[in-house]
Formats: structure tokens, C-alpha cells, sequence
């Protein structure tokens, strides 16, 4: 059956995404995301000017989307324990519905023009502090530990686990979303106070 044709650039960029994912960025030819996308050469090049653009605007969408439910769960009326599950389920659900823009834009950074390169770096250090600013928040209901959580390093490791889970999680297995936002609410016990489960 052929694939349905896409009409706009967000479609076209997830057609690409999941042929780079597949294939890789160097063995996927724009003739390629043309036949997979249902359309012609020169009409990908309507929507895009290269190959190059397409990473480019997947990082666009991951940050986007991201900026806006994350800002959302960070601003929510809720205590921070609430907020940090929020904001847990926010980066679980990006891993799974945008999985292959995640893979490519881990493994093909170095393809990045400097412009989304730079953003991407930017909009990752934003989220680093947001959080850092959320766990320090959460900790200061506890009582003061004889050795201080040191909340960037905490905040910096959290991310690396909740960005990582597009590489192992699999949300179709034993584990659905929920399990999974609980069970890393659970982990961060260490340095919280009980989480709050939903």
C-alpha cells in the first residue's frame, strides 16, 4: 500500500524521522523521504531547502512541544511534589509519542546546523534549571540532610534517565506510562519526600 501523502513540513519531517531512525541520517537520500512521504523530489524541496533542515526542524518540534507542557506542568497551582510528577509524565509521554525526532536528534547532533545545535543546547540547559529550581524546591519540606543533595548533579542525572527512555521503554510491555511515572517517583525517594502518585 503506498504511503499517504503529506501536505505540510511536520509531516514531512516525520516521515524523514522515521526513515533516519530506520535507516540512519547518512543512508536515508532525500529521494528517499520523497517515496516514503508520497510525494515528489521537487515538492519535498518546497517544504524543505536540504537534508540538513530536516534535523533542524526536528529539534524545532521537540522543543516546541516541549517548552510549552513542560512550562505547563512546572506553573501548575500544585505543590512542587505534584509538579515534579507532572513533569515527569510530560517527559514520558514526549518519549514515546515523538520516539524516532528524539533518536535522531541524540545521535545526529553533530549534523546539526550551529543554529539548532545552539538551541538545543540552550533549550536543555533551560530545562536542567527548571528543574534544579523544582527539586530544590521539593527538598527544602525536608529535613536538612547531614550530607546536602547537591540538586544540579540531581537534576542533571534525573534528565539523562527521562531523556534516555526512548532507547529502552516500551510502553505497548508490561509497564504503561503510569507504572512506569510512579516507579521513577519511587527512585527519586532518595532525595524527596514521598512523591506524589497519580
Amino acid at each position: 500500500m503506498p504511503a499517504k501523502r503529506v501536505t505540510t513540513a511536520e509531516a514531512l519531517t516525520s516521515a524523514a524521522a522515521t526513515l533516519f531512525e530506520t535507516r540512519g541520517y547518512h543512508n536515508t537520500t532525500i529521494d528517499d523521504i520523497a517515496e516514503a512521504a508520497g510525494v515528489s523530489r521537487p515538492t519535498v524541496y518546497k517544504y524543505v531547502p536540504s537534508k540538513q533542515a530536516l534535523l533542524d526542524y526536528l529539534v524545532d518540534s521537540i522543543c516546541d512541544a516541549q517548552e510549552g507542557e513542560l512550562r505547563a506542568a512546572l506553573t501548575a497551582g500544585t505543590g512542587p511534589l505534584d509538579r515534579l510528577s507532572d513533569l515527569i509524565g510530560v517527559h514520558i509521554e514526549s518519549s514515546i509519542s515523538r520516539k524516532p525526532f528524539y533518536a535522531i536528534v541524540f545521535s545526529e547532533q553533530i549534523e546539526l546546523s550551529d543554529k539548532a545545535r545552539r538551541r538545543f543546547h540552550e533549550f536543555s540547559h533551560q530545562v536542567a534549571a527548571d528543574l534544579q529550581a523544582l527539586l530544590e524546591e521539593c527538598l527544602q519540606s525536608r529535613p536538612p540532610s547531614p550530607v546536602p543533595v547537591d540538586t544540579w548533579i540531581a537534576s542533571n542525572l534525573v534528565l539523562s534517565m527521562l531523556t534516555s527512555l526512548y532507547r529502552w521503554y516500551d510502553p505497548t510491555g508490561p509497564v504503561g506510562p503510569d507504572s512506569l511515572r510512579r516507579q521513577i517517583s519511587l527512585l527519586l525517594e532518595g532525595i524527596l519526600p514521598t512523591t506524589a502518585s497519580k
